[in-house]
C-alpha cells in the first residue's frame, strides 16, 4: 500500500477466517489505520440515534 516494509499480518474481512486468501501484509501504520477504520465503522453500526427537537430561538415562540 505505502511501500514501506510490510511486519504486520490483517485480516483483509475481519472476524475468524485464518485461510491464506483472507491475509495481507501490512506496515503498521497502515494496518492501525485500517483497524482504526473498521473500528468506528462498527460503533457507528450499533450507535443508536435519536431525533431532537430542533430548538427555536427565543424570539420567535409565540
Amino acid at each position: 500500500m505505502c511501500g514501506a516494509p510490510a511486519n504486520q499480518v490483517d485480516h483483509v474481512v475481519p472476524g475468524d477466517d485464518h485461510g491464506d486468501a483472507n491475509l495481507q501484509a501490512l506496515c503498521q501504520w497502515c494496518h492501525t489505520h485500517k483497524s482504526s477504520s473498521e473500528g468506528g465503522t462498527a460503533a457507528a453500526l450499533t450507535r443508536v440515534r435519536t431525533d431532537r427537537p430542533k430548538p427555536t430561538h427565543p424570539a420567535l415562540e409565540d
